[in-house]
């Protein structure tokens, strides 16, 4: 019995290497799920099941190769998306009104994303997960644990090679500052599996020596970016860098973030004043919505810089900024995505 299954399983594999649409990759990876789990009722053996399991994986990598460079309804603007196991670039191509939807070809879009990640994992990890000696899920945290590592190793050339603070010559009537926050004294160590962030923090002590007081004018607005958790760090900071806290500004995002409690959707803005400038409108709120800006971790968006130029007086310094900025002095560019 468990020798016959075998060969039907092998059978379905020659019939996966001709595959040649989506909808077959599908209907096999769903034969040899159910092959797999009726070995596993009728204790056919590991072997048996194993080995269904790896042609369920592979099904489910051609068909992310297939769905990445298939016209569809629902596609979005060419966007490169990796590329395959063959090394050909994988491509999301324009919209097609004639094309399928997703529905059409019988694939949810959970099941279209994790298909297309495991036909964009390397090479290595990608025979793991075949194998059955990585499950999809550690393959996603090791691949993004890289990613993350990247920035981290990118951010801390920037830091080293930035110049300092004082050399940057004037003083500024407007500064906002995103600090890289070490959240890791909050006890926040790993909210929903993430255990450290994506850059090279600096501690509150750090934070407290920094000269930020230096580059205000005598009157001076200060933006300061904090975090829900941070809050209580964030009116410390303004005190030491000489500066009266007046109000807190909210940016209200499009989804949700991380958060070991609520689930954070929201970031905050710590409105700061030093000697006795206005605002240059008295129409403005205390919060604004935007999605999140697609130029890389903690990028602000330009909703944001956009309501405080309507509203404070340049010159303008953007400390640890992510991107250059037409007007503004940009210190410590964070160019890392």
């Amino acid at each position: 019995m468990s020798n016959s299954s075998l060969v039907i399983i092998e059978r379905a594999a020659l019939l996966l290497v001709e595959a040649d649409t989506i909808q077959k990759c599908v209907e096999l990876k769903s034969l040899f799920l159910t092959s797999a789990d009726w070995a596993r009722r009728k204790g056919m053996g590991e072997s048996i099941i194993k080995t269904a399991r790896s042609y369920a994986i592979q099904a489910e990598i051609k068909m992310g190769e297939m769905l990445a460079a298939t016209k569809r309804a629902k596609g979005g603007k060419e966007q490169l998306k990796g590329k395959t196991s063959s090394g050909t670039p994988m491509v999301l191509l324009e919209k097609d009104k004639d094309a399928p939807t997703l529905a059409e070809i019988g694939v949810s879009r959970k099941e279209a994303a994790a298909a297309q990640f495991l036909a964009t994992l390397p090479d290595e990890i990608k025979a793991q997960v075949i194998s059955g000696d990585k499950s999809k899920i550690q393959a996603k945290r090791e691949v993004k644990e890289a990613k993350r590592e990247s920035r981290r190793e990118e951010n801390r050339k920037i830091i080293t090679e930035t110049p300092e603070l004082a050399s940057i010559i004037g003083k500024f009537a407007t500064i906002v500052i995103d600090p890289p926050w070490d959240w890791g004294d909050e006890g926040d160590v790993n909210q929903l599996g993430r255990a450290k962030p994506d850059y090279a923090t600096m501690s509150l002590e750090e934070l407290y020596n920094f000269p930020v007081e230096e580059k205000a004018d005598i009157d001076c607005h200060l933006y300061l970016w904090i975090t829900n958790r941070s809050l209580p760090k964030g009116f410390g900071l303004l005190e030491k860098w000489g500066f009266r806290y007046i109000t807190c500004l909210t940016w209200c995002k499009d989804h949700f973030g991380m958060g070991n409690y609520f689930r954070g959707q929201t970031e905050h803005i710590l409105f700061g004043v030093k000697g006795s400038q206005p605002l240059k409108r008295k129409d403005a709120g205390t919060f604004f919505n935007a999605p999140r800006p697609p130029h890389g971790h903690s990028s602000k968006p330009d909703e944001f810089y956009q309501l405080i130029e309507s509203c404070s007086p340049g010159p303008y310094l953007d400390i640890f900024g992510r991107r250059e900025r037409i007007g503004w002095v940009v210190f410590g560019e964070t160019l890392a995505t």
